[in-house]
């Protein structure tokens, strides 16, 4: 009996713990500039059935001579609704070092040391992304809730199909009243992907659930993500 309840446990593990791992190169005008780990994995949370979102980011030889990125985000969701259970984030680049991360007291998530609260039904850009990938293109709302280190965003999502790919165009708007950050200065990522009049597109191959193709750009300045 004692050797059947290991095995059982072993396989439970194995289970929610097998991560899902996706790799991209991060191109800009052409150049690759960095590599960006996506990793999804199974796990229980709280007394939860999870998901947790790493996204690991790390410049190329050549650019850490210029301008060294070193960056991680660790989203966890509640796997039947995608709310945010926990979030944390240690990125580095020239002046700029942020550490964060938030605490759970009776099912209320905040920012530590502060009482800025992720509300419930609010997306992260890391959970967008997951949502994006996963839900089947029909069901994709016209419009979700974006929570960003305390300030609040409404997100339009423009979507449409080509060569049976899921195209998505991202469109942020800050709502002021919450205009408050957790931080004084966040890291280049979330910096130009937040920033105004950034385009932001999003291509999903629906085969296997993956986000190809990510493309940010700011006037005639364009960084793409591809899958390799």
């Amino acid at each position: 009996m004692e050797i059947k309840k290991y095995i059982v446990l072993f396989v439970l593990t194995l289970l929610y713990s097998n991560p899902n791992s996706d790799n991209y190169d991060i191109t800009f005008y052409s150049i690759k500039m960095a590599d960006v780990s996506i990793i999804n994995k199974n796990i229980h949370y709280n007394e939860k059935d999870a998901i947790e979102l790493k996204f690991i980011t790390t410049t190329t030889d050549m650019t850490s001579k210029i301008f060294k990125v070193d960056n991680k985000y660790t989203t966890i969701v509640d796997k039947d609704n995608l709310n945010i259970l926990s979030f944390e984030k240690s990125t580095f680049q020239p002046n700029v070092t942020n550490k964060i991360h938030t605490v759970d007291t009776n099912d209320i998530v905040t920012y530590q040391n502060t009482n800025t609260i992720i509300p419930k039904n609010h997306l992260n850009i890391f959970s967008l992304m997951y949502y994006l990938s996963i839900t089947p293109f029909e069901d994709i709302k016209p419009e979700v809730k974006l929570e960003r280190e305390g300030l609040i965003y409404n997100c339009q999502i423009n979507k449409k199909i080509e060569y049976g790919l899921y195209e998505f165009e991202l469109f942020f708007e800050l709502i002021e009243n919450n205009a408050i950050s957790v931080i004084q200065y966040s890291d280049i990522f979330t910096w130009a992907v937040f920033k105004e009049n950034a385009r932001r597109k999003i291509i999903v191959d629906p085969n296997n659930d993956k986000i190809i193709e990510c493309t940010f750009s700011i006037g005639l300045s364009k960084v793409k993500a591809y899958i390799k």
